[in-house]
């Protein structure tokens, strides 16, 4: 794994892990120093691009692996400046997006201190990927807005979390299993909001689901060479069905007997596509009308579910309501 405080940046991530110190003494303070030191990877990455996408247009005459590394080196510092200076407003939206969902001084889901912990353990690729992705945000739509129009920030932003909330894809089962309840909610749970918002339902009920669907994290489905599915949800791979599939031997109850069988369930490509593909798989089928109509309620959504034939287990909605009162769920 590589070290975020690698120096192909110039800007200090050895800075960001020892925000997390910081950010329990004084937690605005560390929140504006980190968006800034995010504004300025999103700014280098913008300017890199930009770079690139010149050079397929035609190589200038004075170009040299000497030129662009100073350039490179010059872009850096550049981004840097701008983003301490006000930049584009990515950081000042960052802390917005975080201040709005009452964060405190402890690592709950959605504090300050909780995205430093997730930003310091993120290795360069990772740290690169976020960037790149939202870079290309701003940059796309920066070229389809018209001038007297503001760039949607904030939709960039939550992106941006939901993002660095994911586990990244090509990893096998064993690594994105998750170690802990704790672990499994601060990474899921900006998905399960998410989803809870397409279909009106109480995110708790979406997240027991998945904690009951895979142990709290710890027994994901694997694929046939050992890689991760990202399947939360126990969604099987029926004639539908037409990406990736995982075949896997599973329990399922008949006349109440738990029996054995080999089934296929669908791969997602991430945890925020098997949360997608949940939320369609849901309102694509009649039988699941009932529990799209139970709004907050988590008893009506799991009873409904399990009503419209979603799992075999006859005790399926009363696990899920277990799950939402236990005291890892009962707090948010």
């Amino acid at each position: 794994m590589n070290n975020v405080s690698s120096n192909e940046f110039y800007a200090d991530f050895n800075a960001l892990a020892k925000l997390k110190t910081s950010a329990k003494q004084d937690p605005e303070a560390a929140l504006k120093k980190v968006a800034q030191e995010f504004e300025s990877i999103f700014i280098n990455m913008m300017l890199k691009n930009m770079r690139q996408a010149n050079e397929t247009i035609g190589s200038d005459l004075f170009s040299s692996n000497e030129s662009k590394q100073y350039q490179e080196m010059l872009d850096s510092q550049m981004a840097q400046s701008l983003s301490k200076a006000g930049g584009m407003g990515i950081a000042d939206a960052l802390i917005r997006q975080f201040q709005g969902q009452g964060a405190a001084t402890g690592a709950k889901p959605g504090s300050e201190t909780a995205f430093l912990n997730q930003v310091a353990t993120q290795d360069l690729a990772r740290i690169q990927v976020l960037a790149k992705n939202a870079s290309q945000d701003l940059i796309s739509q920066a070229q389809s807005v018209a001038a007297d129009e503001d760039i949607d920030l904030a939709k960039i932003v939550e992106t941006l979390q939901l993002d660095l909330n994911t586990k990244q894809t090509g990893q096998t089962a064993e690594q994105v299993a998750f170690k802990s309840p704790e672990e499994f909610i601060q990474t899921l749970w900006p998905h399960a909001k998410a989803a809870a918002e397409k279909l009106g339902v109480n995110p708790k009920a979406i997240l027991a689901q998945a904690a009951l669907e895979t142990g709290w994290g710890k027994y994901p489905i694997a694929k046939q060479d050992g890689s991760a599915s990202y399947n939360l949800f126990g969604i099987k791979a029926d004639a539908r069905w037409q990406g990736e599939r995982a075949v896997v031997t599973t329990l399922e109850y008949e006349n109440g007997v738990a029996k054995k069988q080999v089934a296929p369930f669908r791969a997602y490509q991430s945890f925020a596509h098997s949360f997608d593909d949940y939320a369609d798989f849901l309102t694509s089928s009649d039988r699941y009308k009932g529990a799209l109509s139970a709004g907050d309620d988590v008893a009506s959504f799991a009873a409904n579910l399990q009503q419209g034939g979603y799992a075999t287990d006859p005790k399926y909605s009363e696990k899920i309501q277990g799950i939402a009162k236990s005291e890892w769920l009962e707090s948010l």
